[in-house]
């Protein structure tokens, strides 16, 4: 399916920069517990633009076979519909902290996560973008690095902590890189994107 994009300009009085360049996928089908969306090359940079349904969490499955970096981020639609509308993560895997919170899924024993809550009070201290592929603004969600990695198996979840439904971006990866099927894809799914 095509993700619904409901938004409305709210209009430039944010300072805007201009985000990197990403392979896009659209989420045709949920992403959820057991049909993670998997992810083997890690340092290249691909974002997800996704939707929450009610009470929906969507997952990421990363794949590090070696030690290496894993960065994951996420953007919201800049409009007004979405200006107090923020989504929370996880990143789950080993090496990573205990985890001190009720989270929405299991955390395997003898692994550990990174967590992101929503906590925007006032949409105009949020910052934006410009996202280059869809032609659109974007509030821009935290980030993480981790830069030493181990090897092994993550998991990248995103979730809404009341269930609000809404569209979101999850970034994974920082290399700017286009093989012949990326261009491909980025030359399909654009379009779409943007209208």
């Amino acid at each position: 399916r095509v993700i619904p994009l409901v938004c409305c300009a709210l209009g430039g009085v944010l300072p805007l920069s201009s985000a990197d360049a990403h392979v896009p996928y659209i989420e045709e089908k949920d992403y959820p517990e057991g049909r993670d969306f998997v992810i083997r090359d890690v340092e290249q940079s691909k974002a997800f633009y996704a939707y929450l349904e009610k009470d929906d969490i969507d997952g990421f499955e990363i794949i590090l076979d070696e030690p290496g970096r894993i960065y994951v981020s996420t953007l919201i639609p800049f409009c007004r519909e979405y200006a107090y509308y923020d989504i929370s993560y996880a990143l789950i895997g080993p090496g990573l902290p205990a985890v001190k919170q009720e989270l929405p899924v299991a955390v395997p024993e003898g692994q550990g996560a990174i967590v992101h809550t929503t906590g925007f009070k006032n949409w105009a201290d949020r910052p934006f973008m410009y996202e280059m592929f869809s032609d659109r603004k974007y509030f821009e969600g935290r980030s993480y690095t981790h830069n030493a990695a181990a090897a092994g198996t993550y998991r990248f979840v995103v979730w809404h902590g009341s269930g609000q439904v809404g569209d979101y971006i999850a970034i994974v990866g920082r290399t700017e890189s286009f093989g012949p099927s990326d261009i491909k894809l980025a030359v399909i799914n654009t379009p779409i994107l943007q209208r």
